[in-house]
């Protein structure tokens, strides 16, 4: 008679279920994983050729850094400035030119088998959800894995592939909806918003209701759906009757003058509220820079990354220069990654195809080396050519970095064994 719809608690109650401490977990180490989704061209960002042909070495220039002999593209000249604090793999590879695997790959750490985004079904547990099973929250009452604004439950959104599968519901990613494009707009997640008329009074006597009939209804047998479907609306439960949540997701909070430092943009706002995350006690947080494949540049590339690289220049460099202030750069690990990167040749159409043999990647904080230049790509950025590492070498160092064992191993829905990572070794520049 009584369905959980109707006792308030709503739809996204899986996604509030990300707080889940483990045992032995870590002290305080986070980590922020910015997700340019699409793939981002490695020539316009953190690797160019400007002394390739035209062909291959496109419309912007590259400039010197803070760092020597480090360029990067000019269009990110905030970064440019704070090279030090970060540090660039540029001989990253896993081989595959296609979105659905690649992102598999570059979100759980294993190449998925299936093409077609869209359709794509995510095959093993994603690294937010891993961390959230091994880590749990920094802080008791925060969820461990937050996606801004990731979801997939109700409309397409993002990638279909932060989600929790054999790890359970606990450990899907807590959803902070659309966040605001300015700096001044109010901003509320939709899912910490109680239904009209209905106050948190009213909900923990719901509460007690539905524990009076999960009573009633284990009369004379141990149904164990009934226990698991307890403990998931208790834990749901806790966290939205929290005020520390709302307070870490409230926006308002911050200075004017800070909101406009990070942009008046959602990546900027990410940003900050990635942050606030971190301080509340979140451990990973996955800041989707793009919805819907907004770096997929097959055509019109150097005219949409005039529009794209700016906000995003400014949005990472605001964060590690706002986490650096605080003391918290140390111990919280800062990532800028895509499924690939982009094809060394500009197609007819000005744009760049995809491209699995070659990318790069921006890692800082977490207590890796900053100002580091790893591998090296050839004159064209088409293939490794010192150095080589795979994908899964960069997330073997994250992994170390938060102090997760990669051999560390979780049973399927068919009880096989399946470690965190199935090869990779951390960078030894970085560590």
């Amino acid at each position: 008679m009584i369905q959980l719809g109707s006792l308030g608690l709503g739809s996204s109650t899986a996604s509030l279920l990300a707080a889940n401490p483990a045992a032995g977990s870590r002290p305080d180490t986070a980590c922020i994983m910015f997700f340019l989704d699409g793939g981002p061209s490695h020539h316009e960002t953190f690797d160019p050729k400007p002394e390739a042909p035209q062909p291959v070495r496109g419309q912007f220039d590259a400039i010197d850094t803070a760092v020597s002999g480090l360029k990067i593209c000019d269009r990110l000249p905030l970064l440019a400035a704070r090279a030090r604090q970060f540090s660039v793999v540029r001989s990253l590879h896993h081989g595959n030119n296609s979105h659905a695997p690649s992102e598999h790959q570059m979100l759980t750490g294993r190449m998925g088998t299936r093409d077609g985004t869209r359709r794509a079904v995510i095959e093993t547990p994603s690294i937010g959800s891993i961390v959230s099973r091994l880590r749990g929250t920094r802080r008791p009452g925060m969820p461990a894995y937050v996606g801004i604004p990731w979801s997939f439950h109700h409309e397409y959104i993002g990638s279909p592939f932060g989600a929790a599968t054999y790890l359970g519901s606990r450990h899907e990613p807590f959803e902070s909806g659309h966040l605001p494009a300015s700096t001044t707009e109010p901003f509320a997640v939709p899912i910490l918003k109680l239904q009209d008329g209905l106050s948190a009074p009213r909900l923990e006597q719901r509460q007690e209701l539905l524990s009076v009939l999960d009573r009633f209804r284990q009369q004379g047998s141990a149904n164990p759906e009934i226990n698991q479907n307890r403990n998931f609306t208790k834990q749901g439960m806790e966290l939205l009757l929290q005020q520390q949540v709302r307070d870490a997701f409230d926006l308002g909070r911050e200075t004017r003058a800070t909101r406009e430092r990070f942009g008046p943009h959602e990546w900027g706002q990410g940003a900050l509220l990635a942050r606030r995350l971190v301080e509340a006690g979140v451990t990973f947080t996955l800041v989707q820079c793009g919805l819907k494949q907004d770096w997929d540049t097959h055509s019109a590339n150097f005219s949409n990354l005039d529009k794209m690289l700016p906000p995003l220049d400014r949005a990472i460099a605001s964060l590690l220069d706002d986490l650096s202030d605080r003391g918290m750069l140390d111990n919280t690990l800062v990532m800028v990654i895509g499924e690939f990167g982009r094809t060394p040749k500009i197609n007819k159409n000005a744009g760049r195809d995809h491209w699995g043999d070659c990318f790069s990647a921006l890692v800082a904080g977490g207590g890796l080396k900053p100002g580091q230049v790893v591998g090296r790509s050839d004159s064209i950025g088409g293939y490794p050519i010192e150095r080589p590492l795979h994908a899964q070498d960069l997330f073997a160092t994250m992994y170390h970095a938060l102090g997760i064992d990669t051999q560390t191993t979780f049973h399927d829905h068919q009880d096989r064994p399946i470690p965190v990572l199935n090869h990779g070794t951390p960078i030894a520049e970085l560590i």
